[in-house]
C-alpha cells in the first residue's frame, strides 16, 4: 500500500511538472500579432473598424488586407500605421452593401523575416429594414439632364485655338503691309480761331458764373492764332511784351496792323489779366464788348497780314481745310486676289463654325423635334408650378419668366409657366398654375376659357375657329377641355398651315391651372404625341 502510494505522489508530481511545461512553452511561444474590431455586427452601409496590433517596432511588414472570398467586403481606408508604447497599430475602414455572414481570414504578417497569422473574424451584415406600411413611397424621378460645365465643352477648345490662330495669320497677313492713303488735314489758323470761338460760346461758361476760365480761353484763342499766323511768340509772352512786340514787328514788315487793332488787342488782354490774377469781375456787358473785340482782332489782323491772299474770312470751317493728300501706291493685281481670297476663307470658316454649333441649339431651341422623334424618345413624368400639374412630355419643360402686371400683382400670390418647344415650330406645350392670394367669391370657368382664348389671338395674332368646349373633372376639380384650330404663317416653311389647340382649364375660387398643346392640324404623329400629352394630365390641389 506504501509503494502504491508512493507510485501515485510521483505521477501526481510528473503531470503537474508537465502541465507546467506546456504552460511555459505556450507563453514562450505566446503570438505577437493580434486583431480588434469595434463590432462583428453591422448593417449595410455601415462601416466597421479593423485594427492588427504587432508588438515590436522594428523589421515589420503589414500585408495587403484580405478580405472575404465572396468578395462582398470592401475596404474603405487604409489608415497609416500608429506606433504605440511596444507595439505598432495598423488602422483598415471596412464595410459592405450586401447582407449575409462573411469571413475576413487570416492575415499574414512579418516580423524580422518570419511570418506569423493573425486569428480570422467572422462579421454579419444585416439590411435595413423599412415598415412599407408607414414609410410613404414616392413615384420615381424622372432623368434630369445635369448642367452645363466647363468638361463639356473641352473638346471644342482646340478646335477654337485653331480657328484663332487661323484668324490671327490672315490678320497678319492683311496688316502687314497695310497701304493707305496718308491725309494731312490743313485747317487756317485764322479759320482755327473762329471754330475755337464758336465752341467757346457753345460752352456756356457765363451762364455758368466761370468768367476766369472763359477769359484763359478767349485770350488763349487769339495769342494762338497770332503765333501761327504772324510768327510771334505770344503765348509765353506778357501783355506788354506781346503788344511791344507786335509793334516793333509792324514796323519792320510793314504789315499794316493798324495802330486801332493794336490797342483793341491791348484792352483786352489787360481785361484778362485782371481777371485772372486781380479777381475782377467785369460786368456782362463788357465780357461781351472783349468777345466782340477778339474777333474783330482777328477778321482785322488776317487782312493786314495775307493782304495778296484771297482767302475769305468764314466761320463756316468746312469751306478752309485743306486737304493734301499723299498718293499711295496702286496695289497690285496679286494682292486684290490675295484679300479676296483671305475674305473667302474667313467668311467660309465663320459660316461652317455657325453652322455645325448653332443647329443643334436652334433645334432644340426653335425647330424642336420631329414628331415622330417624340414618339419614339423617352418620355418624362413631372411636376410643374402650385398648384402642381403632373403630366407626360417628350422634354422637360422650362420654366418662363412673366411679368405680372401691377393690378395683378395683390390678387396673384404665386404664379408660373413652363414651356417647351416655340410658336413658330411646330408643336408647342405650355404649363401655367396660379395660385390666390385670397380665395375668390366665385369663378367662371366659360370666362375664364374666353379669356385665354383671346388672350392668345392676341398674342398670337391668329382668330379661331371650330371651337368646341367639354365639361371635365379631375381629382374632384371641374375644368374645361378645348379644341380649336387657327391658321397661321409658319415662320419656318414660310406658308399658312392650320394648327390645331387643345387646352385643359381647371379651376376654383383658390387656383386656376392650365395645359395648352398645339400642332399642325396634318401631322398625324403630332395629333397622338398631343393626346399622350393630355391624357397624362393629374393635378394636385
Amino acid at each position: 500500500m506504501k509503494l502504491i502510494g508512493a507510485i501515485e505522489v510521483k505521477m501526481k508530481k510528473q503531470v503537474l511538472y508537465f502541465i507546467l511545461f506546456v504552460g511555459f512553452f505556450g507563453y514562450a511561444q505566446e503570438n505577437p500579432v493580434s486583431i480588434s474590431v469595434d463590432t462583428t455586427a453591422i448593417r449595410i452601409g455601415e462601416q466597421i473598424h479593423y485594427k492588427i496590433l504587432v508588438k515590436g517596432k522594428n523589421n515589420i511588414i503589414f500585408p495587403t488586407l484580405k478580405l472575404d472570398s465572396l468578395r462582398k467586403v470592401e475596404l474603405v481606408e487604409a489608415l497609416p500605421t500608429d506606433t504605440l508604447k511596444n507595439q505598432l497599430e495598423k488602422k483598415y475602414l471596412l464595410t459592405s452593401f450586401d447582407s449575409g455572414v462573411y469571413v475576413i481570414p487570416q492575415q499574414v504578417i512579418l516580423i524580422n523575416n518570419t511570418k506569423y497569422l493573425t486569428d480570422s473574424l467572422l462579421i454579419n451584415v444585416a439590411t435595413v429594414k423599412v415598415d412599407t406600411l408607414k414609410q410613404k413611397m414616392f413615384e420615381i424621378k424622372a432623368i434630369k439632364s445635369e448642367p452645363k460645365t466647363f468638361d463639356d465643352y473641352k473638346h471644342l477648345l482646340w478646335w477654337l485655338l485653331l480657328l484663332i490662330a487661323v484668324i490671327a495669320v490672315i490678320l497678319y497677313f492683311v496688316f502687314r503691309k497695310k497701304k493707305e492713303e496718308e491725309v494731312i488735314v490743313y485747317v487756317a489758323p485764322i479759320q482755327e480761331a473762329f471754330l475755337r470761338l464758336k465752341e467757346l460760346d457753345e460752352k456756356q461758361l457765363l451762364q455758368q458764373n466761370k468768367v476766369k476760365i472763359y477769359y484763359s480761353e478767349l485770350t488763349d484763342i487769339v495769342r494762338t492764332y497770332i503765333e501761327k499766323d504772324i510768327k510771334i511768340p505770344a503765348l509765353e509772352s506778357t501783355t506788354n511784351e506781346l503788344i511791344e512786340t507786335i509793334k516793333d514787328f509792324n514796323e519792320s514788315s510793314n504789315m499794316g496792323i493798324s495802330k486801332e487793332t493794336i490797342q483793341q488787342l491791348k484792352t483786352v488782354l489787360q481785361s484778362a489779366d485782371l481777371v485772372k490774377f486781380a479777381k475782377s469781375n467785369p460786368i456782362l456787358e463788357e465780357i461781351r464788348s472783349d468777345r466782340n473785340s477778339v474777333e474783330k482782332i482777328l477778321k482785322d489782323t488776317q487782312t493786314a497780314v495775307h493782304k495778296s491772299d484771297a482767302v475769305e474770312v468764314e466761320e463756316n470751317l468746312e469751306n478752309a481745310i485743306k486737304t493734301v493728300t499723299n498718293p499711295a501706291k496702286k496695289k497690285k493685281k496679286n494682292n486684290i486676289v490675295k484679300y479676296v481670297l483671305i475674305g473667302v476663307a474667313v467668311i467660309v470658316l465663320v459660316l461652317g463654325a455657325i453652322g455645325f454649333y448653332s443647329y443643334k441649339y436652334v433645334k432644340e431651341n426653335v425647330i424642336g423635334n420631329t414628331s415622330s422623334e417624340m414618339m419614339d424618345k423617352q418620355w418624362y413624368i413631372s411636376a410643374y408650378g402650385y398648384p402642381a400639374i403632373t403630366l407626360e412630355t417628350p422634354e422637360i419643360l422650362k420654366s418662363l419668366s412673366v411679368q405680372m402686371p401691377e393690378n395683378g400683382i395683390a390678387a396673384v400670390g404665386d404664379f408660373s409657366s413652363y414651356n417647351y418647344g416655340s410658336l413658330i415650330g411646330n408643336f408647342y406645350i405650355e404649363v401655367s398654375t396660379i395660385h390666390f392670394f385670397s380665395e375668390l367669391e366665385s369663378f367662371d370657368l366659360d370666362g375664364g376659357v374666353e379669356g385665354a382664348l383671346n388672350q392668345i389671338e392676341t398674342m398670337a395674332g391668329v382668330a379661331f375657329k371650330n371651337i368646341k368646349q367639354d365639361d371635365v373633372e379631375l381629382n374632384g376639380v371641374n375644368g374645361k377641355q378645348v379644341y380649336a384650330n387657327y391658321n397661321a404663317t409658319n415662320q419656318l416653311t414660310q406658308k399658312e398651315e392650320e394648327y390645331q389647340l387643345t387646352m385643359l382649364l381647371f379651376a376654383n375660387t383658390k387656383a386656376m391651372q392650365q395645359v395648352l398643346v398645339t400642332c399642325l392640324s396634318n401631322d398625324p404623329s403630332a395629333k397622338k404625341v398631343s393626346e399622350r400629352v393630355i391624357n397624362s394630365v393629374s393635378i394636385n390641389r
